[in-house]
């Protein structure tokens, strides 16, 4: 469940092992040749247990389960420890909790009954299973309950990245995909699971359950042939130059992937933006929606921009993939802004303009978009994958065709 913590220090025991050493005398030299490699010994050993417990910390994800919340609601089904993490006592133990509201008032309640702690951790037993707010939502690893600064709960489930990518796989790519297609995805994942630990190492978690991150469903989105895509790269992750990437993804790029430094400043050649041919012929390569202008101008003013009703939006910047890089909005009063695509497209909804890769038709007090792809663009094209591998191509090859430049290790 949890890498066993280290307490001892190497430091001190090699400095006990040294004053130990010169106090020898000079005529055991044999002796203390045979005492220095027994030490030289023991020092790579206990370097190399301290470098392995790094690196078993690594392979723990922390996942936001939930934020912002007044109560949470907390079930378990077989043996389990509650702990109190601000005095380190463990508070129960137990064989079964039935399902509890669990809130904040000054501190946090379980039931009625006051822990007097702001942070508290739901530590299962290896093959006990934790409910929250439901029995449609169950979770391995553990789970941390922390007061925040706003008088809200923060819920975060501390898990193995490999039983992570389990519940993740299954709503990123549909299971019954080509499996490597799934394979390409589950390195992907674990890729960018990785990458966002090490960026949030200091942070209270590490990833949250949503699109923000990577949608997270814990047991209940476990299928056998996800499953077996995970197992079969397991630890396996894309580095550029010896470092982890941000190997981010999407459903489809509309022939061509978009340059992650367009959009979060991240610029290295594996994510530069390739043309793809391989999505050409799936359900999303090509899409249509129509907008009322007056609909515009309220989510742009509930957004904080003063607009009166808007007469025509135009595209006036595209990037090198031909993506919506800026827009002009001009009102029917003579006053005009400039809004990025990028901004335009979060304001207006992802699933209403499902990429900036799109032309605009206005039509009077109506305008439509006509697009191509869905998603941000950056990466790995999900739906050029799956056309690879129905043509034949493996996971590795599919991985380097949308992430140039990179090596694919095993991590851990």
């Amino acid at each position: 469940m949890e890498p066993e913590i280290i307490t001892h220090n190497k430091n001190t025991i090699l400095e006990v092992l040294s004053i130990r050493i010169f106090s020898i005398s000079y005529n055991h030299k044999c002796i203390l040749k045979k005492f220095a490699v027994l030490v030289s010994t023991l020092f790579i050993s206990i370097h190399t247990m301290y470098a392995n417990y790094t690196h078993a910390q690594r392979q723990f994800i922390r996942v936001a389960l939930i934020k912002q919340t007044k109560q949470v609601t907390c079930a378990v089904h077989g043996e389990y420890k509650l702990i109190d993490l601000e005095k380190n006592i463990i508070l129960y133990k137990g064989k079964y909790l039935r399902r509890t509201p669990i809130t904040l008032k000054n501190s946090i309640y379980i039931g009625r009954k006051c822990l007097s702690t702001k942070r508290i951790r739901i530590y299962p037993k290896k093959y006990s299973i934790i409910y929250i707010n439901g029995k449609l939502r169950k979770f391995r690893g553990y789970i941390d309950i922390s007061a925040q600064n706003n008088n809200t709960l923060l819920i975060v489930n501390t898990i193995n990245i490999e039983y992570y990518l389990r519940g993740v796989l299954y709503h990123e790519m549909p299971f019954y995909w080509p499996i490597e297609a799934l394979k390409a995805q589950a390195v992907a994942a674990r890729t960018y699971a990785l990458y966002r630990m090490k960026e949030n190492r200091s942070h209270t978690y590490d990833v949250t359950s949503d699109i923000y991150s990577q949608v997270y469903g814990g047991r209940n989105a476990e299928r056998y042939r996800t499953n077996v895509a995970i197992r079969k790269t397991r630890g396996e992750v894309l580095l550029y130059k010896g470092d982890i990437i941000p190997a981010y993804f999407h459903s489809n790029c509309g022939g061509h992937t978009e340059d992650a430094n367009e959009l979060w400043g991240y610029n290295i050649p594996p994510l530069k933006g390739r043309i793809c041919k391989f999505c050409k012929s799936s359900p999303h390569s090509k899409w249509k929606k129509n907008f009322r202008l007056k609909d515009i101008q309220d989510k742009l003013n509930q957004n904080g921009y003063h607009l009166g009703l808007i007469k025509e939006i135009k595209i006036i910047k595209r990037d090198n993939s031909g993506r919506v890089k800026e827009l002009q909005i001009i009102c029917r009063d003579g006053k005009s802004i400039t809004i990025s695509g990028k901004k335009f497209r979060e304001i207006i909804g992802p699933n209403n303009i499902k990429s900036n890769l799109y032309n605009v038709i206005m039509k009077g007090y109506y305008f439509d978009l006509i697009g191509k792809g869905w998603g941000h663009g950056v990466g790995m094209c999900q739906w050029g994958a799956y056309n690879m591998a129905k043509q034949g191509y493996k996971y590795k090859e599919i991985l380097q065709y949308y992430y140039p430049g990179t090596n694919i290790v095993k991590y851990y």
